[in-house]
Order: structure tokens, then sequence, then C-alpha cells
């Protein structure tokens, strides 16, 4: 098992990666508890699939487990989900030395970890992603949120689990769509911080979708440190940790101008997204034509989404920057784009006029 230590003067708590581990879950979770008892909010598939396992690894553990299952989407993903849930976790006569758990994807871990911030002003909670993107990238650094009707994320804080444990067994069961949406997050760290590692990606990425557990563990271990880094020196955002966003600004206008159907999933919507930023920058002469083709290409080899699903192509330029102005990261108006110096190194961009945004959007996506 590998293990990570995200550590700042603000955050301290270990990223355990690993292989069919959820039978010990029980034993690895005890040590960061006050009690032993425990919430486990997962959505209703993961329930089918894990209680069991679960189940008897805590009870092993003489822990006493609570399941509360809940729908799961990014319809769903909102306040009247958090209230509901915090209800249920409240009826049980929760106290501060309750722990909740987190065992599902992205967007439960997004809702749960909001959740426990918010619960007696902040109860202690356990992640444990259970897709490639939210073992990547969600689970990892804190950051916890919902949808609003004006956008999504909107309505969040910055709160750090006490622990995150990934098993890359739980991969096996996963359809190849969410393996390719959860690979477009795993690209982006080769992009923007660790060059050696997109060419790694290059020859071993297929592995990855295809269940090799060594090359698996590999991409999500250095995956977590790379993040791990970003948010130890910028937790909140205030800076570098921005560079994580890159084709998440384009992304988020894509999910939302398609109302958050499940035709377009986050990762895909994020693969887009990163191809609009590669090619912007190299209209813009950020990088050269081989470094974008290089980037492109590989999107293609592995099977990732590229272009604009027809529906959206109708959608006027100017209509989806003013989509991207909703985004959290935007300041006063000024869109905040990531796009890409070389590979291995991005940058954060504000200084374009949402009129020549517009034009380029056109140039780039006809």
């Amino acid at each position: 098992m590998k293990k990570i230590r995200l550590k700042n003067k603000q955050i301290d708590y270990p990223i355990l990666i690993g292989s069919n581990i959820y039978k010990d879950i029980g034993l690895i979770c005890k040590k960061y508890l006050e009690k032993n008892r425990v919430f486990i909010v997962c959505d209703n598939v993961v329930y089918d699939l894990y209680k069991k396992v679960l189940q008897n690894s805590f009870k092993k553990a003489n822990i006493e487990c609570i399941f509360i299952a809940i729908t799961v989407s990014e319809k769903k993903k909102n306040i009247i989900t958090v209230a509901s849930l915090s209800s249920k976790i409240i009826s049980h006569g929760v106290d501060r030395k309750d722990t909740i758990i987190a065992f599902g994807g992205g967007i439960l871990g997004d809702i749960v970890g909001f959740t426990a911030s918010i619960i007696l002003r902040g109860l202690n909670y356990i992640q444990i992603p259970t897709t490639l993107l939210s073992q990547v990238d969600s689970s990892v650094g804190g950051k916890t949120g919902v949808n609003n009707v004006y956008g999504k994320n909107l309505l969040g804080s910055f709160y750090q689990p006490q622990l995150v444990v990934i098993d890359t067994n739980v991969l096996r069961t996963l359809p190849r769509r969410e393996l390719l949406a959860g690979y477009a997050e795993i690209i982006k760290y080769g992009i923007i911080k660790d060059a050696k590692f997109f060419d790694w990606l290059q020859i071993n990425g297929k592995k990855v979708i295809d269940g090799n557990t060594n090359a698996r563990i590999y991409a999500i271990h250095r995956s977590c440190i790379n993040k791990s880094q970003i948010v130890e020196a910028d937790e909140k955002e205030h800076g570098a940790r921005a560079l994580l966003n890159l084709g998440h600004t384009f992304g988020h206008a894509i999910e939302s101008l398609n109302n958050y159907k499940k035709d377009i999933i986050h990762g895909e919507a994020v693969s887009i997204g990163i191809t609009i930023a590669a090619k912007l920058s190299y209209v813009e002469g950020y990088i050269d034509k081989k470094t974008y083709y290089k980037i492109e290409n590989h999107f293609n080899d592995i099977g990732l989404q590229i272009s604009l699903p027809k529906n959206l192509k109708k959608i006027t330029a100017k209509k989806f920057v003013s989509e991207m102005i909703k985004d959290k990261k935007t300041v006063n108006k000024e869109i905040t784009l990531i796009l890409i110096e070389k590979l291995g190194k991005a940058f954060i961009h504000k200084k374009y006029s949402h009129s020549k945004l517009v034009k380029l959007f056109k140039e780039i996506t006809s």
C-alpha cells in the first residue's frame, strides 16, 4: 500500500492507495476515529455492491456503522439534498465525535464533505472514492460543495478530510465511460505540472484504462502527489491551485448549457474543455503546433471526447462565454482561464476581454 501525506501548517492527513484493501477498511479507519461509530453515506449502486464487505470489516474492528444511501446526480447535487442528508444524520443523535464517511464518486464526495462541514459546525469525515475521477481529483484537497441555479459548485466550503482511502479494485465494476472520464483528470497533471508523467501516460495510458493494477496504482499515486503538492502550497486557491482547473471553466459551461444531462458527464466536459484550452494556447502562440497535436493525438488514442456535442454546436460563442462568466473563479467579471505554456507548465490568464474571447471561441470551435 502506498501512502502520501498531505501536510502544511493547516492540513495534515494521509492518502492511502492500494488494491483489495476494503476488507481491512474498518481497522484502517479506526485510528482516525474519536468514537466507534461512523455514518457511511453512499449512492444506491455502491450500497448494493459493497454494503456487506464494509459492514463485516467495521464489525471486526468493533465499529458501529450506520448506512445512508442517497440518489446522486448533478441535478441532485444541491442544497435540498444537503438538507435532507443532514436531517437523516442528525436524526440518529449525532455528536461532534462521530465521523461521516463518503463512500462513492465525486458528486457524492462533494455533497458529503459539504454536509460534514456544516453539521454541528463541522464533523470529522473520511473520503473513500469509488471512481477513477474522484480518486485522482475530487477526494483530495478539501473542496466541497453543491450546485446552485446560477452555476456549478457555487455553494461550498474548503473542508479537509481526516483520511482518504483509495482501492483500485473498485474500478473493476466501473463502466469504461467512467474510466475515460477519470482519465481526463489524470492527463491534466501531465499537462500542467509533470511532463514526464505525460510521457509515461503516452506509453501506459491504455493499461490504466484496461485494468492493469500496477499501472492504475502508479497513475493514481502520481496524480495524488501532484495534486497534494499544489494544495499544500495553496489550499484555498489564492494562486497556484487555480491551475488544477485546466479545462474546467469551459467544461463547467458545457455541463450547465447541457442542463447537466447524463449524455455529458463531468470528466467528458473537462476533456473537451482541456482540448479547447490547448487549442486556444496554440492559436494564441503559447504552445507550438507539435505540442498541441501531441495533446490532441493522445486524447484521440485513448478515446477521450475532444469536440463539442452536436446539440451544443448550435449555441453561439457569445452565449457560451456568458455562461463562463458565471464560473466561481470569475472576479470582477474577468474570466479566469488556465492556458498551457509547454507540456508540464500552465499559467493563469485573466486578460481577455469578453469580445475577444467570443471571437477566439468562434475560431477554435468552428
